[in-house]
């Protein structure tokens, strides 16, 4: 079970890393 939590909680932090770095990218494209 906890290994479960760690799993999703990593690929949510993940998510959020990628869509943060895609927002960073696309306003310096600007």
């Amino acid at each position: 079970m906890e290994k479960h939590l760690v799993m999703y909680f990593t690929r949510k932090s993940i998510m959020l890393l990628l869509q943060y770095l895609l927002v960073t990218e696309f306003q310096v494209s600007k």
